[in-house]
């Protein structure tokens, strides 16, 4: 946990240093809620870059360059409409990231060409289905009013509808595969979000749990 605390503190120290130059140089107000928004935006963005950074560094360590671009370009973009799990702190969201991917990729090494149409198509009605009943998953930071939920849903449903289309028709690619693995990966980690949501409510929403919500 040490080792967590001290890399959340370092987080912590460079993002204020970049407020306090921003703030100095007037680019930004120090008024408490300006400097708090541009905080957390700066967070976001230092650990979406980390996520980004540390994936494609995985994928050229482990010869699989192409299913990194792959993993990030549909992370990125289905996750924008349907949300999903946040962990606790960035640290455990770079890591998240890095053993998802890796997870991914695994999986594709094992059962790309292996996989019969039946399953795959089983696959892709889960991910559908989870997508469409459990999407989008709001951010605590960022609540969601119910009309743009239901655009969300719409778009995010009808989005992965067409990535998994072309994962269907390039099943016999070893991209198919990770296209079709990916978005699977994808609503897994939605239910994982509810289950922790659920948790979370058991426990009378603990006060004193601090939880920074992040794109991971």
């Amino acid at each position: 946990l040490g080792d967590v605390y001290k890399r959340q503190d370092k987080m912590n120290y460079l993002v204020s240093k970049i407020v306090t130059f921003l703030t100095e140089q007037e680019v930004i107000s120090s008024e408490s809620d300006v400097q708090d928004f541009y905080r957390y935006g700066i967070e976001i963005s230092i650990s979406s870059f980390l996520n980004i950074f540390l994936v494609l560094l995985l994928g050229i360590i482990i010869n699989h360059i192409a299913e990194s671009i792959i993993f990030l370009l549909l992370f990125i973009l289905i996750r924008s409409f349907t949300g999903g799990y946040h962990a606790d702190t960035y640290f455990r969201c770079n890591l998240l990231m890095c053993i998802t991917f890796i997870l991914t990729v695994l999986a594709n090494c094992m059962f790309s060409n292996k996989l019969s149409l039946s399953i795959i198509i089983v696959l892709i009605c889960v991910t559908e289905l989870i997508v469409s009943v459990l999407g989008p998953i709001e951010n605590k930071n960022k609540p969601i009013d119910d009309s743009k939920k239901i655009k969300l849903k719409i778009t995010g449903t009808a989005m992965t509808s067409i990535i998994n289309c072309a994962g269907l028709i390039l099943r016999e690619s070893y991209l198919g595969t990770m296209i079709i693995f990916t978005t699977f990966l994808i609503v897994l980690l939605m239910i994982a979000a509810k289950v922790k949501e659920a948790k979370f409510q058991e426990r009378g929403g603990n006060s004193c749990e601090k939880v920074q919500e992040n794109d991971s």
